[in-house]
């Protein structure tokens, strides 16, 4: 029911985002013809005023004109509004896309993050096509992408920090507004046409060595423009005569740019900054403006609040875009410097600028990026149906269970539930072809990987201990390296076995054991390696065919576990119930398989 209530909310937002948008797109238009109108007329009565002499006409075509302006800046904010409503309405539909499987369809996959040796978040899908990366990111700065396949990768899990992680997930979850409108603000700054390289941003501005500008430029952006001021000033009191201006004029426009590397060096880094600089302020604005409880969420608000936090920090940096922006008129640019010195005044700027909030502005981007990954790590308990872990991170017991677990990738309305106990030792899953084993195996080990993130799983109860989470599912050869599919799978299992020395909590999934061989040694090496892992710090569930592995033994003489998935006929239609079941398969289907395929086989 809640994950019926959530669609509903977000359906309601959706349908909100498009009404703003038709209303939004009327008043464009409005304001478009409003423009135009006010601009020709006002310009035809302002020169009727002047050479026809009619007053009065002039003083209308003015108020126009100025109407005009206003029409101007009120169309660019139409234009930011409509920005805004559009980016909402992606990121609504976005989140009910998950409720069903038209989340396969986002861009975002993670791909680009997966490294040669993360073999368990390509076999539990945890990043790549069809992945939990892709189902839940919210994350569209490189810095959040980069951070969430980071945790999604599983390299760095601390589990200490699992119960403040959980915390903040916990109250995210219900800030669903905040996250359309977080999540919103990060698709307009990816949808930017100048993409901006935030490490290359954030070296410049550790680096004490550059961006500061000399102490000649400091005294130079006074005295200059107060010379050049005095000789106007001079002029129009017809003290001296025009050319004295005009010639400092000339002479400072002839410095500004003879020294323009100097001021270059200070200005131009902020320049891709200011391009995306309103998207970021709104993201910071966002963490200002919510209340939060949680500890973790608190700590990165007070970090961005305050007189030296990162919102001033933007609305600052916001500033000194605006003004550089008066480069791209170059007539304004020309009379600016020439008075000014201007681009003197925005080294200036920008010098002070960096001094003040140059060294923080790294964690501004990790606190942006942080709240991404988090929010991401949200998504799950908004649309499925979720419960929190209990993780035990001070035991050497290597423990396991899951009541009602299901998979979070598979449609809900699709989905089967299965719970199961596991403890160290051996279990062996045996069943069918296509009856659920691999994907049981995959249940167990993304919740699990969840549940070490401090997000929430997909069961009505999960608890574990901490422990190093081992796959051999998507084994695949190496051609270039001349590495067979069975090697390549040995090598996996060695990792394991060397882990095991550590006598630390770890589990092993391993589906379909040594299929890359024939079944007489297959048997042979799966007894020999499965009895190897075997421990009370080691859990280790192999998926299998082979039935001879039902009976395996560890080397103190426990039995291994046994469970099993079954097929049933329907009208001589082969069936699945996905459940899983106590005991060792007795059945098998693959020539019902080759049947359903097209082969003649017969019965």
């Amino acid at each position: 029911m809640i994950m019926i209530s959530n669609k509903d909310f977000y359906e309601e937002q959706l349908n909100y985002y498009k009404q703003e948008e038709k209303s939004l797109e009327k008043e464009f238009s409005l304001i478009s013809t409003l423009r135009i109108f006010s601009f020709l007329i006002g310009l035809a009565l302002l020169l009727i005023g002047i050479f026809d002499e009619y007053f009065v006409l002039g003083v209308a075509g003015a108020a126009l004109l100025f109407l005009f302006l206003y029409l101007v800046k009120r169309h660019s904010n139409v234009v930011i509004k409509q920005e805004k409503a559009e980016s909402k309405k992606i990121t609504a539909g976005r989140y009910i896309d998950r409720f069903k499987d038209e989340w396969r369809k986002f861009d975002d996959n993670g791909s680009e993050f997966l490294l040669d040796e993360d073999t368990v978040p390509r076999d539990i899908d945890l990043l790549g096509p069809a992945s939990l990366y892709q189902m839940i990111s919210v994350c569209h700065t490189l810095k959040g992408r980069k951070l969430l396949a980071e945790k999604l990768r599983l390299e760095n899990v601390k589990v200490s920090e699992n119960k403040k992680r959980s915390e903040a997930v916990a109250e995210l979850m219900e800030k669903k507004k905040f996250a359309i409108e977080y999540e919103a603000a990060g698709i307009r700054l990816a949808n930017k046409k100048h993409k901006q390289d935030i490490e290359k941003f954030i070296a410049y501005c550790d680096d004490e060595k550059t961006g500061i500008i000399p102490f000649w430029m400091e005294l130079l952006r006074f005295a200059l423009p107060i010379v050049e001021i005095s000789l106007i000033v001079l002029w129009a009191c017809r003290i001296v005569g025009c050319g004295f201006p005009l010639v400092g004029l000339f002479a400072l426009l002839v410095i500004a740019g003879m020294t323009s590397s100097v001021s270059d060096a200070a200005i131009v880094p902020f320049y891709a900054m200011g391009t995306a600089v309103d998207n970021y302020d709104d993201m910071l604005l966002l963490i200002e403006s919510e209340k939060f409880q949680s500890e973790l969420l608190c700590k990165m608000k007070e970090y961005v609040s305050g007189d030296s936090g990162s919102v001033n920090a933007f609305k600052s940096l916001r500033k000194i875009s605006q003004a550089y922006n008066i480069s791209y008129n170059p007539f304004l640019h020309l009379i600016f410097t020439g008075l000014l010195m201007w681009d003197y005044q925005l080294a200036h700027f920008t010098s002070r600028w960096k001094r003040k909030y140059g060294k923080n502005i790294g964690r501004t981007f990790d606190v942006i990026s942080e709240f991404e990954e988090l929010l991401s790590l949200s998504v799950l308990g908004n649309v499925r149906k979720t419960t929190w872990a209990n993780v035990d991170e001070n035991t050497d017991e290597a423990r396991l269970s899951g009541e009602n677990m299901y998979h979070p990738l598979i449609n809900p309305d699709e989905v089967v539930e299965n719970g199961i106990e596991l403890s160290g030792g051996i279990t062996i899953i045996t069943g069918s072809n296509m009856s659920g084993k691999t994907t049981f195996l995959r249940t167990v080990a993304v919740n699990l990987a969840l549940s070490y993130l401090g997000a929430p799983v997909c069961a009505d109860s999960f608890f574990a201990s901490y422990m190093k989470l081992f796959t051999s599912m998507r084994v695949m050869d190496d051609v270039a390296h001349g590495i067979s599919t069975f090697y390549a799978e040995i090598l996996r299992i060695k990792a394991m076995a060397e882990y095991k020395e550590k006598k630390l909590p770890m589990i092993c999934l391993i589906d379909e054991i040594f299929k890359g061989t024939n079944s007489a040694d297959r048997i042979v090496g799966a007894t020999e390696a499965i009895t190897r892992l075997a421990g009370k710090e080691c859990i280790t569930v192999v998926s299998t065919h082979d039935f001879e592995l039902c009976n395996i033994e560890d080397k103190n003489g426990h039995k291994a576990y046994n469970y099993h998935f079954e097929e049933y006929y329907d009208n001589d239609e082969l069936k699945f119930d996905y459940k899983i079941r106590n005991g060792r398969c007795t059945t098998t289907n693959a020539l019902a398989i080759l049947r359903m395929a097209g082969f003649d086989v017969k019965k």
